[in-house]
């Protein structure tokens, strides 16, 4: 049996249930909102297990082409700390898809039945044989092929010759799946012997190795055991980049999640705050609307601490309910968003989960903060006089301050539509929350348009810093020489070419890139402070470099200082004479002279690309001209892949679409919580005032006109809340921008386009009508004798 003051609780509960429903629902949103943090932990968790059943290598070596035998492997394989070795060829080659030319990598496998290391799993289809391929299972996710198996394939070969090929299957690997995801490039795979064959050159670019211990001095010293050991194998031309050392739990793709989820996480918060408000204000009104029976209650003889304890009591009942409503709803929440962004950027399965420790907390913030947050309000109720507690029923009548004043001057407007005007100035405290609920969604919906604005025009502004029309690039395993430039600048349509030096290298340990260029680049740098290298530093091969703003503040690197530089030749050091704000490589490039590049790396007259500027800009030239360049290129043996800057641009802004739009829709869900505390401050202006219906729809009032009141009260207090929306979502702006460099190490800038604002006040006023329908539905439902009745 319950004792009186929990059937009280109880009652309190249920003899409102409009009220009660909202209140749930505002708790269960608030409480699933924290969810979103279970994402990276569920995503985490599934490529961890992608990673066990792939045997994604700890330690990837990239060389100049070398046969090695299986003997030559068997002896790797047996160096201390390795516990498998994988060869791997490949060749950069162009696809036909239609009349278009798509740019494709066709990865070796030595053997598809016995691999040790990065395995090409066959998800559909077959094993490929000597004329067969085995397409990617993410060139079909990402957009850039969609062949199917027995489908013909036709490739454009290192030498320029055309293959015909048939597709066996669709198959899976992460390494070549990254490939996809980053270069945005047709991956293949097929056996080692029809890579050769396509390529004219025999030998395997890439080693790939799983270790016993994988720790990072483990790992680099098995790296020298190795280079020891390749240094025996006859035709071995030394390491062709830093090796890639994987560090323990990492996976492809991870640093980047990591990033969004931090990015998330900033948003969640927001999130959290204006739930949190929300739940404040929903159980404030809850307590306040009950008043009269807190003087009953004491009339009798309850004490306060009674009073308190009962009010306490079912705020701490709506807690328990609405967490166990909101944590499942949040588990249902983060395994959709995790599960998308699985299959949308790896192609992996995210099954249902539940990550305990997220799990944990919703259930704590639902069980603690309701109670807390109607703790204000009890406060407040229980200091009423009792005389006055008495006395009220719920309803207010207009005051006599500035506010009221002001609101009785609309006789211009209907009648229906001054008094729900009025209403508004009737509980001030209410309206005010209310419309701060509101303000604080939509300034967080204004900031997260901007957000997303803003990584759009970052994109922009990005590529807008080249002036070529095209990059060819080369592998680094074969450079371009002077017979590659001499084909490159006589090829018709081309108006300028520049060569190009790019290398992966470390610092402060921290993976950086250099690009070696000329004094006046066909690149417009911009330059925070300092200065760019000067034509004597140019031909004099000085070493002195030009760093990208991000990661000279991460590294606490300033102009004068000298860095030191890991490279696959060795150690250089450099001395910083500028900072650049381009955001290449994101943020992480260095710029040296070209001269000084290619006397560090031996390669005295080498490119790893050109940058070509066409006679136009017209993307038929491009298009035409890019053609021809891999033609002739192809036709002298070179491995080629082109880049045409108008076709990346327009890929990188759609590939970021998918982020910008999911951060929009979380802007817009937080838009939807604030409404629903509009709709809960609707649905207790009815209830407090049914009797005042009652007496309306008496002395002739129809329904059209109880429903015009109250819709216009709550579109007033959307628009009040959108106004005070504005500044708010500047500031936000701001404050997102600054945690997003200081999280993310992502540099933004500041744009708040005024057509969100737009977009804010037609979201929020059509999310506004739409939840009153409800409310005001029950509002000229009343008949007007039950209403004068309503107690």
């Amino acid at each position: 049996m319950l004792s009186a003051e929990h059937r009280l609780s109880v009652t309190d509960l249920s003899r409102r249930p409009a009220r009660t429903i909202f209140t749930l629902l505002t708790l269960a949103i608030a409480v699933a909102s924290i969810s979103f943090f279970a994402v990276p932990a569920l995503i985490d968790k599934a490529m961890q297990d992608e990673v066990r059943a792939g045997r994604l290598a700890d330690v990837t070596l990239s060389l100049r082409p070398v046969v090695l035998s299986d003997a030559d492997l068997a002896a790797l394989a047996r160096l201390p700390n390795v516990a498998a070795v994988e060869a791997r060829s490949s060749v950069d080659a162009r696809v036909l898809i239609g009349e278009r030319r798509a740019p494709a990598r066709v990865i070796g496998v030595r053997d598809f039945a016995h691999q040790g290391v990065d395995l090409v799993r066959v998800e559909s289809g077959s094993v490929p044989g000597p004329d067969q391929l085995l397409a990617d299972v993410q060139d079909e996710n990402t957009g850039v092929y969609d062949g199917v198996a027995g489908d013909a394939v036709t490739l454009v070969g290192a030498g320029g010759e055309r293959a015909d090929l048939a597709l066996s299957g669709r198959g899976r690997s992460l390494p070549g799946g990254e490939q996809v995801q980053d270069d945005k490039i047709v991956v293949l795979y097929a056996p080692a012997a029809t890579v050769a064959r396509l390529s004219g050159e025999p030998g395997y670019g890439e080693l790939a190795l799983r270790l016993d211990d994988t720790t990072p001095t483990a790992a680099r010293a098995t790296v020298e055991r190795v280079r020891r050991q390749l240094a025996t194998v006859s035709g071995y031309a030394g390491l062709t980049d830093l090796p890639s050392i994987r560090a323990p739990g990492d996976w492809p793709g991870r640093a980047d999640t990591e990033q969004f989820a931090k990015l998330l996480g900033v948003i969640t918060v927001l999130a959290l705050i204006s739930a949190a408000v929300l739940v404040s204000n929903t159980l404030s009104t809850l307590v306040a609307e009950q008043t009269r029976e807190i003087g009953v209650m004491r009339a009798i003889g309850a004490r306060r601490r009674q009073v308190a304890l009962v009010y306490t009591r079912t705020a701490l009942l709506l807690g328990a309910v609405g967490a166990v409503a909101g944590t499942m709803l949040g588990i249902l929440l983060s395994s959709l968003l995790a599960g998308y962004f699985g299959a949308t950027y790896w192609a992996v399965h995210v099954g249902f989960g539940v990550d305990g420790k997220v799990v944990l907390a919703s259930v704590l913030v639902g069980l603690v903060a309701p109670p807390l947050a109607a703790l204000p309000a009890i406060r407040r109720a229980l200091h009423v006089q009792l005389r006055e507690a008495l006395e009220a029923t719920g309803s207010a009548t207009g005051g006599a301050d500035a506010v009221d004043r002001a609101l009785r001057r609309t006789s211009f407007l209907p009648r229906v539509m001054q008094i729900g005007l009025r209403n508004v100035g009737r509980r001030k405290r209410r309206s005010v929350a209310t419309a701060a609920i509101v303000a604080l969604a939509v300034g967080n919906l204004l900031s997260v348009l901007a957000l997303a604005q803003a990584a759009t025009d970052s994109t922009r502004a990005s590529w807008g810093s080249h002036l070529e029309d095209v990059q060819i690039a080369t592998s680094g395993r074969a450079p371009f020489d002077d017979r590659a430039r001499r084909t490159i600048v006589t090829t018709s349509g081309v108006a300028e070419a520049e060569p190009v030096l790019k290398n992966t290298v470390g610092l402060r340990g921290r993976e950086a890139f250099v690009w070696g260029v000329e004094q006046d680049p066909l690149f417009r740098y911009r330059l925070a402070e300092g200065r760019w290298f000067d034509a004597k530093e140019y031909l004099g091969g000085a070493q002195v470099a030009v760093i990208e703003r991000n990661i000279a503040q991460n590294l606490g690197i300033a102009v004068g200082d000298t860095v030191t530089l890991d490279t696959a030749a060795g150690a250089a050091r450099f001395r910083v004479i500028g900072v650049a704000t381009n955001q290449q490589e994101s943020g992480t490039a260095l710029y040296v002279p070209l001269s000084t590049a290619r006397t560090l790396l031996d390669r005295p007259t080498s490119a790893t690309a050109y940058w070509i500027k066409t006679v136009s800009g017209d993307p038929r030239v491009v298009d035409r001209t890019t053609a021809l360049l891999e033609d002739r290129l192809a036709a002298q043996g070179y491995e080629v892949v082109s880049e045409i800057r108008y076709v990346a641009e327009r890929d990188e802004v759609a590939a970021n679409s998918s982020l910008t739009t999911t951060i929009a829709v979380l802007g817009f869900l937080i838009v939807a919580m604030s409404m629903v505390g509009l709709a809960n401050a609707i649905t207790t202006n009815v209830l407090e005032r049914t009797r005042e219906i009652g007496i309306l729809r008496s002395i002739g009032a129809r329904a059209r006109d109880i429903r015009r009141i109250f819709t216009t009260e709550g579109v007033v207090l959307a628009v009040a809340g959108w106004l005070a929306g504005i500044p708010l979502g500047y500031l936000l702006t701001r404050l997102i921008v600054r945690l997003v460099w200081e999280v993310v190490d992502v540099r933004l800038p500041v744009v708040f386009p005024p057509g969100n604002v737009v977009v804010a006040l037609v979201g929020t006023t059509v999310l506004a009508l739409l939840v009153l329908v409800l409310p005001v539905r029950r509002a000229v439902r009343f008949r007007p004798g039950d209403a004068l009745r309503y107690a």
